[in-house]
This record gives structure tokens, C-alpha cells and sequence, in this order.
């Protein structure tokens, strides 16, 4: 009786009739969601894709083949695609449930039960009998509207069956039995409701001029310059964009997504990039045409000049995926990207003005419930050691975290030319090459990987920063990611004078490790380009201003000689990401204001010093290229403070005078119950400074079990320092001995770099990519006594 009742309330459903899905003619059905090239947007399953191949945009895979995840999810859908298997194999097309649970599965087969639709345990459909073809592929559509799922194949339909309306689906494909091919799939979702009313700017803003910008026939237009970004009035959070512009010839422009009123997208939100450019001439970077702007190149192109483009741009949780007629040229996890990671997941959506005329039309909002979408996609994602260099560089939390890298250094002088040339290194793997140091560009460099007998890499000295995977655009020292698995070779040939300080890390085998290729550094899509776009934006001034975790803000306030305000106090557990202090800028140039901050209820400050040791660099000529400070309203130090029991900053003024006018604003990210016992356990910032005259037989020294990440200090006019050991753990550190000041920075005279600089009476270097561990005790010791001042960094264990 029950299967008879089933079947009677199918034969019902099939009365009723589908909605039609508007369709682009251009494109035929919605959008492609898969490359044909690539699994890219479907590697979000518990492992790495395996067994697969795509290849003309047909995916073959067997029952050997891993499950895919899609990075996609949707409500109301019409799903197109074409199938095949061999005899006694079948596709599963996986609809999970969202946010979690086993939802949906559809079983594709030839003969009996093709079609069969299960709901976990339960089957809602038994399938029908479709024969085998012995060409081609079979036609599969599937429909979802409202409390409705239709299945056809082969343009017959083969059942209709009831799903509750309110549930969300996203969508994986696995195989079982034999050999079976997919081709041409295709999603297309409702279009959405338009933004603005097609007849004047009602529901627009801009900080700028409003008259920049126009409606004619019913698209908006950009008629001049200073039209700023055109913003939406509401904000919008997860969503599917659709619209089509036409740019100027040469022309650029972009999208603005999930920014927060005030914001800018690049810095705050997200902007996907629109540029006329011919496809020869700009490759797949951090700004072509479909990245998402300096921080994740595109997968391809799909634009055409002079015409109209259909984009498509599909916010969910995290996700973040777009189309270009038709075509997915951008899919990213955002959740899983070092700056991306902290944006803000709702704002309004915009248009930029940056001089080119554009007109844009059809631009509609299919809004779908808030939330991060499958939980599935919140996994950690598979670790590597691009991974942890750039989490290093961009999120230094990440340093208060034991991970097992160990970093080494190697030195070489050269003198004489050689006929086999100087060898200036030998590193057995696995690891990574982060940062090389030179006093003279002489000669030519060849990298020989993995124990080969031809460099795989191989250029001038001067060139290397060019043609190296890139982590900043300074030219000296060169900040980079040379992996390799077994081994690394580095000869330096046709020169006859120089020094080489070379920074590697060796990996532990839990981080998988492949060997430098060119063309591909084996780092996760979009990360380098974010750290080397963190290093030009610090450069600007430009800094997260409007990031989703909350601010504290305390000031201004004056300090009277010899007295301390007590500036911020956060209970519980967190991590302090950045500090800001807000005053007139000479407070950089003494040593009277002081910046104290204890933790964890300890009378005795972590830190202690000097502001101007703080904000190295800062003071007189303000912004550089750099991954720790900025100067955006106020100096800031980017490196995070994690507590476990409260955290409280004070500043004391140390001179003779009242200071005026001084502030601290600082950005917490507060421990929830997830996340408590992780933030409790890491290692605590620390760093105490030492005046001159104090201490003077040695630079930096710490007992217990530590990080050392970075060190600033004071050389008087006059009096060079050298560096003449580095003990760790009580052992003494090969090729640190009998260092100058100029071979530890990189670099001689008066520059400011990524990592290390040189200005005014401060000289530092912070070792965020190759921080220097130990266990029991560190001490760094110069040559002869030290006559400035000097503040050690330090990650310590608890």
C-alpha cells in the first residue's frame, strides 16, 4: 500500500506544471560549472581529487575515481548535462543537504532504475528503464522549483517528486562500476530581482559625484569622470548577480561586492575586475580581467571587446565564483585565502568609475538565505609549505603556533672566479629557499633541483627577484618560495667577489613539498599574489580599515611626565591582530612614550618599549613597502597578540613634558567556545627592550621555549655592529658567526624592504617567513659591547 500511495502522489505531481527558467540565447542554457581544462570549484571533498581526467570538457572518471564536491549551492535550479557509462556502471549526481546531512542522491544508469532518487535512507523515486545508445551521450535535466523536483532524460520525463521548499542543496558527482563520462554541465537559477527601477538612480549612492553617473534606455551608464563606485543603498550577503556591461575599448572597471558602506572594495570588499585588454597582452594575474583585484587571478578568460558581457557572480558563505558569458572563469574559497579570509561577508554591490565610459544593463539579485554554505567546504584544507610561509608573512597569529618548520641559513663569500663555479649553498630537502641576501650582482645563478644535472632555474643575480616566484617586489634582499623535495643546489658562476646570506626552512613530512616548476610554485591559486598585493598596498598606506571583527578605541588622551593611562582592557581569551596609535607623528622621534601590554593577568608587560621601536620606519617619511607596519590614521603594528585570561595596554610617558593628543585603537578577535582552548595554548608575544648601556654584551636573549621573530635596534653614528654568534638551546648556530649589521638586514645603507630596513639612528629585521625556534634558551651576542638601544621579539610558550 505504501510504494501504491507513492506512485499515485508522483502521477499527481506530473499535473503540475514547471516554471520555465529564463535562458541566455547567446549561451544556451545558464552557466558552465565546470572548465574544460580543470576540476577547479570541485575540489572540496574530504581529499584530493583522484582518478579523474578532463579533457575537451568531458570528465571521465570510473569507480575508482574519489567523490567531487562543488564549491555551489542552490535552491530553485535547472541542471543540464550529458552522460555516459559503460555496462554496469552509474553516475551518482549528490545534491548534500546545506548546511550539512546526506541530502539527495540521483543514480544515471542504462536499463532498469535510471533516475532512482534517494533522500538519505529513503527512496522518493525508483527510476525507469532507459535503454543503451551506442554513440553519443545520454541528455540528463534536472529541474527544482519551489516544492517541486522534476527528472528527464533523454527528453522524457521520467518522475516528479515532492522536496520541502525551504531546503538548499549543493551539488557533487561520484561514480560506481565502470568507466563513465559527463560533458556540458550546465546550471541556470531564477534571474533575481532588479537592482535600481531602469528609469533614474533611485536605490544608488556614491561618495562622489552622482551626476557621473546616469540611466539611458535602462542601463546605468558612467557619463564622466569623479563618479567614485556607484554603491547599492541595501547590502546583500549570499547571492547570485547577473548582469551584462560594455566598456570602453581599453577600458577598466569592476564589480564591487560584499563592502561595507564607507569602504573600498580592493582593500575592504571584494572588486571582480573588468578590463578591455587584448588577451596577449596582460597574463592571468592578480589584475586580470575576472581576478578578484589583487588578490586571486582568474582561471581564464571569457570577455569580448567592444560587445556586451554577461557576467555572473555567485556569493555563498565563503564562495565566491563568477562566469563570463557562460564561461566559469573565477572559483574561490575565500574562507581558505590569507587576506581574503577576513573581509566581510555582506555590503553592497557596485560598479567603479576609473575613467572609462561603461554601460551596464539587466542587473538583477537572486538573494539566497544567509549562511557559509556546506560545512563540508569549512574544512582545513591540506597543507603545504606555500601554505605556511605566506600565513606567516600575512597573518602572524599563525607564528604563536608550533608547526614543525625548521628555519637554517647558509653564508658564502666569494672570491676568484672559479671554472665550476662557487657553489653557495647545498640543502637537503624537503624545504624552501624564503629570502637571499647579496652585497654585488655579479656573476649568474642557476638552481639545480632534486639532484638534477640541468638547473631548472637559471638568471642574474639582479633578476632573480623577477623571475623567482614572487612574495614582495623588492629586488634586494628577495623575499620568495624556491621548494624543493630532496634536495637544492645553488651555483653562483662567472663571478669573482660577493657575499650570500641565504634563509631556507625544512619542512616536517607532515607538509607536503613539490619541487619549483616554472610557471607553477606549487602554492594554493591566489596566495602569492595576495602577499606580494598586502606588500604594495602597505606601501600605499592602504590598511583593512573596515574588516567584520570589532575595534577598541581609547583617547585622545594627555599623559603627564611620569604617568601611565591605562589605553584598552580585553577580558577573556583572543587574539589582538593589530595596534594602532593615533598621535602626532614626532611621538617617533625619542623615547618618551612608552607602550605596555600584559596578559593574562602578569604584572610584568610582554611588551615594553619605546613607541618608535614599535613602528620602526615610520617616523619622517612614512609609508613602505612592507608585511608588519602602516601608517593608515595612526602607526600601526601588525604583529598579533594572542591572551588567555585578558589582555590590557597602557602608555607612559618617559620624558619631561606632556604628550597630547595620544590614542590606540586595536582589532580583537574575541575566542568563541570553538576556538577558546586553541587561543589558551599558543604562544604569547613578547618583547622587552633593552636601553643602551644595558645589558651591552648581547642583543637578544630569551629563556624557555620560543620563537625569535624579529629584532630593532639603535646604531649611534660611528659604532658598527657586528653580530659574532647565535646560541640555540644552548648550541651555537653554524654560519651565524661574524656577521655585519648589513649582511643580517640584506641590504647596506639607508632602505626600507619588506622585512628589514635602515633609517634614521633604527636599523631591524623581523623573521616572520623564517622565524629562528628553540626550546630551552636563545642569545644572540654581538662583537664587543652594543651602544644603543634594542627590542627583541619574541613568540614564548606559556
Amino acid at each position: 500500500m505504501r510504494l501504491r500511495w507513492v506512485l499515485l502522489s508522483l502521477v499527481a505531481c506530473c499535473l503540475i506544471p514547471v516554471p520555465a527558467f529564463s535562458s541566455d540565447d547567446r549561451d544556451g542554457i545558464g552557466v558552465h560549472l565546470m572548465r574544460p581544462d580543470s576540476l577547479a570549484g570541485w575540489d572540496y571533498g574530504p581529499g584530493r581529487p583522484s582518478g579523474w581526467m578532463i579533457a575537451g570538457g568531458t570528465l571521465r572518471g570510473s569507480g575508482s575515481s574519489t567523490p567531487l564536491l562543488s564549491g555551489f549551492t542552490f535552491g530553485d535550479f535547472q541542471l543540464q548535462f550529458g552522460w555516459g557509462v559503460e555496462a554496469g556502471a552509474a553516475w551518482d549526481v549528490l545534491l548534500p543537504e546545506v548546511p550539512s546531512g546526506p541530502g539527495l542522491r540521483l543514480r544515471l544508469c542504462e536499463g532498469e532504475h535510471c533516475g532512482q532518487l534517494d533522500d538519505a535512507d529513503k527512496t522518493l523515486a525508483p527510476g525507469s528503464p532507459v535503454a543503451a545508445i551506442s554513440s553519443g551521450l545520454h541528455r540528463a535535466r534536472l529541474d527544482r522549483a519551489g516544492n517541486r523536483l522534476t527528472l528527464s532524460v533523454d527528453d522524457r520525463q521520467l518522475w516528479q517528486v515532492p522536496v520541502a521548499p525551504g531546503r538548499r542543496f549543493g551539488l557533487g558527482l561520484a561514480v560506481t562500476g565502470g568507466e563513465a563520462r559527463l560533458a556540458d554541465l550546465r546550471v541556470q537559477e531564477p534571474p533575481g530581482e532588479p537592482i535600481g527601477n531602469g528609469k533614474d538612480l533611485t536605490g544608488w549612492w556614491t561618495p562622489g559625484d552622482i551626476k557621473a553617473w546616469g540611466v539611458e534606455n535602462g542601463q546605468i551608464v558612467l557619463r564622466k569622470e569623479n563618479g567614485n563606485y556607484l554603491r547599492s543603498e541595501k547590502e546583500y550577503a549570499n547571492y547570485t548577480l547577473s548582469l551584462e556591461y560594455k566598456i570602453q575599448k581599453g577600458g577598466n572597471s569592476g564589480i564591487g561586492i560584499r563592502t561595507p558602506r564607507p569602504a573600498w572594495p580592493s582593500g575592504d570588499g571584494m572588486e571582480i575586475q573588468i578590463w578591455d585588454i587584448p588577451y596577449d597582452h596582460k597574463p592571468l594575474d592578480k589584475h586580470a580581467p575576472g581576478a578578484i583585484y589583487g588578490n586571486v587571478p582568474p582561471l581564464a578568460r571569457a570577455d569580448k571587446t567592444g560587445q556586451y558581457n554577461r557576467m555572473v557572480i555567485k556569493a555563498d558563505g565563503w564562495m565566491i565564483s563568477v562566469w563570463m558569458n557562460g564561461q566559469l572563469i573565477q572559483q574561490c574559497n575565500t574562507g581558505d585565502h590569507p587576506e581574503l579570509k577576513n573581509r566581510n561577508l555582506k555590503g553592497w554591490i557596485g560598479i567603479q568609475d576609473h575613467g572609462a565610459r561603461i554601460d551596464v544593463r539587466d542587473m538583477r539579485v537572486l538573494e539566497a538565505p544567509p549562511g557559509l554554505g556546506l560545512d563540508a567546504w569549512q574544512k582545513p584544507r591540506p597543507p603545504c609549505g606555500a601554505r605556511l610561509v605566506v600565513d606567516r608573512l600575512m597573518n602572524s597569529e599563525r607564528l604563536s603556533v608550533p608547526d614543525g618548520a625548521r628555519s637554517g641559513v647558509v653564508t658564502a663569500r666569494v672570491e676568484g672566479k672559479k671554472a665550476e663555479g662557487h657553489v653557495l649553498a647545498d640543502l637537503p630537502g624537503p624545504g624552501a629557499v624564503v629570502c637571499l641576501a647579496r652585497s654585488s650582482d655579479d656573476g649568474r645563478l642557476a638552481f639545480y633541483f632534486d639532484g638534477e644535472q640541468s638547473p631548472r632555474l637559471e638568471c642574474k643575480p639582479a633578476d632573480l627577484w623577477q623571475v623567482a616566484p614572487q612574495l614582495s617586489e623588492d629586488p634586494k634582499p628577495v623575499l620568495t618560495y624556491l621548494a624543493y623535495r630532496k634536495g637544492l643546489r645553488i651555483v653562483l658562476r662567472d663571478a669573482a667577489r660577493g657575499n650570500w646570506r641565504i634563509d631556507y626552512l625544512t619542512f616536517p613530512t607532515n607538509i607536503p613539498v613539490d619541487s619549483y616548476t616554472a610557471g607553477d610554485p606549487y602554492a594554493p591559486r591566489g596566495w602569492l599574489a595576495a602577499a606580494l598585493y598586502r606588500h604594495e598596498q602597505f606601501g600605499w598606506g592602504v590598511h583593512r580599515e573596515f574588516e567584520p571583527r570589532p575595534r577598541m578605541t581609547a583617547g585622545p588622551k594627555t599623559i603627564q611626565p611620569g604617568k601611565r593611562e591605562r589605553m584598552i582592557q580585553v577580558d577573556g581569551a583572543g587574539i589582538v591582530h593589530w595596534v594602532k596609535l593615533t598621535a602626532d607623528k614626532r611621538v617617533l622621534d625619542n623615547n618618551d612614550l612608552w607602550l605596555e601590554v600584559r596578559t593574562d593577568g602578569r604584572k610584568e608587560p610582554a611588551v615594553a618599549t619605546p613607541v618608535r621601536f614599535w613602528f620602526p620606519g615610520l617616523a619622517g617619511n612614512g609609508n613602505y613597502p612592507n608585511f608588519v607596519m602602516v601608517d593608515r590614521n595612526g602607526a600601526t603594528n601588525m604583529l598579533a597578540m594572542p591572551f588567555g585570561a585578558g589582555i590590557e595596554l597602557t602608555l607612559a610617558n618617559r620624558g619631561s613634558k606632556p604628550i597630547r593628543g595620544v590614542g590606540t585603537i586595536v582589532s580583537p578577535e574575541l575566542a568563541t567556545e570553538q576556538t577558546r582552548g586553541d587561543i589558551q595554548g599558543r604562544m604569547r608575544l613578547r618583547a622587552v627592550f633593552e636601553p643602551a648601556g644595558q645589558d651591552a654584551n648581547h642583543l637578544a636573549s630569551c629563556r624557555g621555549r620560543g620563537r625569535w621573530v624579529g629584532l630593532v635596534c639603535e646604531q649611534p653614528k660611528g659604532t658598527p655592529l657586528r653580530i659574532e654568534s647565535l646560541a640555540v638551546d644552548g648550541q651555537a648556530v653554524e654560519s651565524w658567526s661574524d656577521w655585519s649589521l648589513d649582511t643580517f638586514l640584506g641590504h647596506n645603507g639607508d632602505f626600507r624592504s619588506c622585512l628589514s630596513g635602515r633609517h634614521g639612528p633604527l636599523a631591524w629585521r623581523y623573521l616572520l617567513a623564517q622565524p629562528v625556534d628553540f626550546q630551552q634558551s636563545f642569545e644572540l651576542t654581538p662583537r664587543g659591547p652594543t651602544r644603543g638601544g634594542r627590542l627583541a621579539v619574541f613568540y614564548v610558550g606559556r
